[in-house]
């Protein structure tokens, strides 16, 4: 077999290692529209462009630390391209995909050049092959069930400035490393553990990052769940004097109609009735938590001519921590009164509330009209409010509280209407309640 023939056989599995490397951390990603054409379209041209570039690098003729360099400068680029063209990526993300893609092909061809070292014919020939074909398979699937798997949350990398520089630093380290190993034919099984020791590290500052990320967004929410539950105190404070005052308020009506002017006992009475439908936005749902957070957003439905419709079991709810169920419901509340009020037909701004048990779970279910379109990510809507400080904690605070418990939380837009609903496995709960 001459030179050409068998630097074309190594070119070509050159670039299919390339382009499986690019797939395995493809997957777990969102995909864009049209997905397998893209994919095919973009294997096709990375492996062609990947061995023609792999051929005239690695010719014995031409074989330099510029060629080099450029080969593996342009591995990186056309992976991310890869990712680019296929994946729903944004900023960073792009780039850090295709690091991790780089990467995994550097390491696996530093095990395949030592494999075609322990072979003879120079490592072309067809039993040298299989075996570093075999290689590739367990390695790629071995990677692509767990760290192409474990490392994106809801099929997104979240990537920042400082985990980017470091990927880079780690890229140029490990294709540093191959190109002066490659060229000086030093010790092949340094270059395995050379190699090995980047993509760790890499994995780590992934793992550390994603750590850290989790902990900021968990402090957030945290500062939330104070702060709704200083709110709570303050409402059921200001719900008893609104019960304390109502009920004065009737024993005046009855000194007032003891008036002998008429006209001016009908004018305070009036002005009296007037005061007293506050309370008729009082809720009793026997759960006095529920009571509490329902009859506050009452009172701002009724200034807003929305009305609210509760239908709640008292005892599904027992089990819950009070400052849990006010931050569910209040953030749940606020965001439909919220979409409520920006109907213009008065008899469309309703409020349906519905918390109830059904083998053996907690269903609550919220559902209000809904003007304009709701844009989702990671199965939750984004905010409609103007950016600021807490700007789209509010859903993941609710999805937070309900995990909590076992449980898990939907949200969709159906026939013009959207539509929360959580559920909560009950379980040995019922029997304590």
């Amino acid at each position: 077999m001459d030179w050409n023939t068998a630097g074309v056989g190594e070119s070509i599995l050159c670039g299919i290692s390339l382009c499986v490397s690019c797939l395995i951390f493809l997957l777990p990603l969102r995909h864009k529209n049209h997905f397998p054409l893209r994919v095919g379209l973009c294997a096709a041209a990375l492996i062609a462009s990947e061995s023609w570039m792999y051929y005239i690098s690695v010719s014995p003729e031409r074989r330099s630390i510029g060629l080099l360099a450029v080969l593996i400068l342009f591995s990186y680029i056309v992976s991310v391209l890869f990712f680019f063209i296929c994946a729903k990526v944004r900023g960073f993300e792009t780039w850090y995909c295709g690091a991790w893609a780089f990467m995994a092909f550097l390491f696996i061809g530093a095990v395949s050049y030592v494999l075609a070292g322990l072979s003879g014919q120079g490592g072309t020939g067809w039993e040298s092959r299989v075996m570093r074909l075999l290689l590739f398979a367990v390695f790629y699937v071995t990677a692509g069930l767990t760290a192409a798997r474990w490392m994106p949350e809801d099929g997104h990398y979240q990537v920042g400035p400082r985990q980017m520089l470091s990927a880079w630093v780690l890229c140029i380290m490990s294709g540093t490393v191959y190109i002066y190993l490659y060229l000086s034919r030093g010790d092949r099984q340094l270059n395995i553990m050379l190699q090995f020791y980047c993509i760790t590290i890499l994995y780590l500052q992934s793992a550390l990052f994603k750590k850290s990320s989790m902990k900021k967004e968990l402090d957030t929410i945290q500062a939330l769940w104070h702060q709704r539950k200083e709110q709570y105190q303050f409402s059921k404070e200001t719900i008893e004097l609104i019960d304390h005052k109502c009920h004065d308020l009737k024993h005046q009506v009855r000194a007032i109609r003891a008036m002998e002017d008429e006209r001016e006992r009908e004018k305070r009475l009036r002005e009296v009735e007037d005061a007293v439908q506050i309370y008729s936005a009082t809720v009793r749902t026997g759960n006095e938590i529920l009571d509490t957070i329902l009859t506050e957003k009452s009172l701002v439905c009724v200034n807003n001519g929305i009305h609210i419709n509760c239908v709640a079991d008292k005892s599904p709810l027992d089990f819950m921590d009070v400052v849990d169920l006010y931050t569910f419901f209040g953030n749940a509340l606020d965001n439909a009164i919220r979409a409520v009020k920006s109907i213009a037909d008065e008899e469309k701004r309703v409020i349906d509330i519905m918390i109830c048990e059904r083998q053996s779970c907690l269903i609550v279910q919220i559902v209000n009209p809904l003007c304009g379109e709701l844009k989702f990510e990671d199965g939750i809507p984004l905010t409609t409010k103007v950016k600021n400080g807490y700007h789209g904690y509010g859903m993941k605070s609710m999805r937070h509280t309900i995990q909590k418990y076992g449980g898990y939380l939907t949200a969709e837009v159906k026939d013009g209407c959207f539509y929360l609903k959580a559920m909560v496995p009950l379980g040995d709960r019922k029997e304590s309640l």
